[in-house]
């Protein structure tokens, strides 16, 4: 019979070496990930502006546009320099076809920047253009650390979430901000702060389950908002009068809160790269020392063995009862390698459920804005009335509209 024991070693082995393989290759990422990063923020900074822009009276450019263009512009031409070169592998099939996307987007910011200058185009589209450019940059992150290692799955999912819920605060600093501006909040520009206001709770709570206690800190010095804010936004989701010289206070307010948030993203970042970093090191440690070598005992521990009347002391198997062959040292790896997988796998698994049901909705809106020509708001909309009516949740309306359109055979938007 051959040596199953020795199979059993090179696929564990096999094992580390692969999960190493994906922590060093987000650890070689970081560059290119603070760079998207920096982009993201540079354009939600723009939207902002370009909103105030058009919906001010005034006709002079405010100089502020021209700085926060300079600032994407260089931060686009970062992101270019850190770009890897396309080869073609397996592995990478989805993140160079979301790059591919983004860039494409990105083509046509000059041609936004042109039409937001001359006032051609309402601010409710610019936002909307704005808030697609950053969903496709958005996209590329999460794809590019989608294949990490189970082990940094916590971490991860702290940043999306986190990062997702700025996205979403970006969005109510643009809205009520051309909410004061006018002077008045339409009924559609109050439920679309209601909306936004619940989204971010849902985003900054998935964070806060995840995340590690430095960046919780660091959240709750900022995470609820002032009392001037508190005001303003029960001007704006209330329907009371608003005034058009609150409009700047309101974008000074909330730009400040997203600076903070900024901060916190970057620290959320360093911790990705740390926790790649450490595990990285225990499984150098781990595959370095030979199982026998340390002399050391092995960990006290048992194993279960269910339909076993043939042993004497209940079904347990503890290590001395273990094979020769087999060794105290292999079945102790096996152990901790067994609880620290269980651990993980939940997260794991956590981490994969919401990223997927976020495409799905992603995907179900493209369908709604595509055949009802809708727009991202009112595709929304339609999603959570849908799901109220049928008292399901969003995700699960959407993953039934996919699935119907992908029966009949309907385009859609990836």
């Amino acid at each position: 019979m051959q040596n199953i024991t020795g199979y059993g070693w090179r696929y564990w082995s096999a094992s580390r070496e692969s999960e190493q393989l994906a922590l060093q290759e987000l650890l070689d990422n970081d560059a290119l990930l603070t760079a998207i990063s920096a982009l993201i923020h540079g354009l939600q900074r723009e939207r902002g502006i370009s909103t105030l822009w058009l919906c001010s009276s005034t006709d002079l450019l405010p100089p502020h546009l021209a700085t926060r263009q300079l600032e994407v512009d260089n931060a686009l031409n970062a992101m270019l320099a850190q770009l890897p070169p396309p080869e073609t592998r397996a592995a990478a099939s989805r993140f160079y076809g979301r790059m591919a996307l983004a860039l494409q987007a990105l083509d046509g910011l000059a041609a936004l920047r042109q039409q937001v200058q001359h006032r051609q185009l309402p601010h409710i589209e610019a936002m909307q253009q704005f808030s697609e450019l950053i969903r496709h940059l958005l996209h590329l992150i999460f794809e590019a650390a989608d294949n990490a290692s189970h082990s940094i799955s916590r971490t991860l999912l702290a940043l999306f979430s986190f990062m997702q819920g700025k996205e979403l605060a970006g969005q109510e600093r643009a809205t009520g901000a051309a909410g004061f501006a006018a002077g008045k909040f339409s009924s559609q520009d109050r439920q679309q702060l209601v909306t936004l206001l619940e989204a971010q709770e849902r985003c900054f709570r998935t964070f806060c389950e995840f995340a590690d206690e430095q960046s919780l800190q660091a959240w709750r010095a900022i995470a609820e908002a002032g009392q001037e804010t508190e005001k303003l936004r029960r001007i704006a989701c209330s329907g009371m009068s608003a005034r058009a010289a609150d409009a700047l206070r309101w974008f000074q307010l909330l730009s400040e809160r997203l600076d903070g948030m900024k901060q916190i993203e970057e620290r959320l970042r360093r911790r990705v790269m740390q926790v790649c970093r450490e595990g990285i090191v225990q499984l150098d440690v781990s595959r370095a020392a030979p199982p026998c070598a340390s002399g050391q005992a092995p960990l006290a521990y048992s194993l279960y063995v269910a339909n076993t009347p043939w042993l004497e002391e209940g079904g347990t198997l503890d290590a001395s009862g273990i094979a020769p062959q087999l060794g105290r040292s292999l079945l102790a790896l096996i152990e901790n390698q067994a609880q620290r997988l269980q651990a993980q796998s939940e997260e794991l698994a956590a981490m994969h459920a919401t990223l997927a049901e976020r495409k799905q909705i992603d995907r179900a809106k493209a369908l709604l804005m595509q055949h009802h020509q809708y727009d991202e708001q009112q595709a929304w909309h339609t999603l959570r009335k849908m799901a109220m009516d049928q008292n399901k949740r969003v995700a699960e309306i959407a993953g039934a509209m996919v699935e119907v359109a992908a029966a009949f055979s309907l385009p859609q938007n990836r």
